[in-house]
């Protein structure tokens, strides 16, 4: 178990169990086509004590911004906003030349915060919600369009987890709890490969203390 999120890295709204895979190849306008024509290249921008400036500024920039891979400017791989030398407001980055996103978050006076999204190859695979550049809430990360977990956190403290996995056809196989110490607690559910409830137990720290329900393949009890 290890926690799989963080603010300088990082699907879609899905159901639990076998969620669509559903790719985010701009199906709105990207930032960087919002700001088009109308944002500054984010290289001509020099850092001093924190903040941006233009050169030979004494002001601390305010306004839109792309970056590129290449000297160019062919090759964008981020756009966003600063405010008083600041990131602020929606901030996105790029793979691929701007093919797909790699993220998509929210700044407020330098911190993240707000919605956070985190994608591979276009695809979303971990979102969730930063306030004042914490974690908070439920963040969720996906694998082929299906939660493989679900983490709670208060001010960047975890605090649970969910764990999903599936058999080859997508039947959810289990769901399984874990403490913040990443120790089983709670209800664990299992499934057969048809659907079946297979088996319910509880946990507490780790101890298995009591099997609740249990059935075969076919759905009989078993004692």
């Amino acid at each position: 178990m290890k926690r799989y999120y963080s603010l300088t890295l990082v699907i879609l709204t899905a159901t639990v169990f076998n969620a669509p895979i559903k790719s985010q190849f701009f199906e709105e306008k990207p930032l960087f086509e919002k700001y088009a024509g109308s944002a500054i290249n984010e290289a001509t921008l020099v850092e001093r004590q924190g903040l941006k400036y233009q050169v030979n500024s004494s002001k601390p920039f305010s306004g839109k911004f792309m970056g590129f891979d290449d000297e160019y400017g062919f090759c964008v791989n981020k756009a966003g906003t600063y405010k008083k030398g600041l990131l602020h407001g929606e901030y996105e980055e790029y793979e691929g030349c701007g093919v797909a996103y790699s993220l998509k978050t929210k700044y407020k006076n330098g911190s993240e915060n707000g919605r956070y999204e985190g994608y591979e190859e276009g695809y979303l695979f971990v979102e969730g919600n930063v306030v004042n550049g914490k974690l908070e809430g439920e963040w969720i990360s996906y694998e082929y369009g299906q939660i493989t977990f679900k983490e709670y956190y208060q001010k960047d403290t975890l605090l649970s987890i969910e764990e999903f996995s599936y058999y080859d056809s997508g039947q959810l196989e289990f769901m399984k709890t874990y403490n913040s110490d990443e120790l089983q607690h709670g209800i664990t559910v299992t499934y057969h490969q048809n659907g079946q409830l297979k088996e319910k137990v509880k946990y507490d720290n780790g101890n298995l203390i009591e099997i609740i329900e249990q059935y075969d393949f076919n759905g009989n009890p078993i004692n």
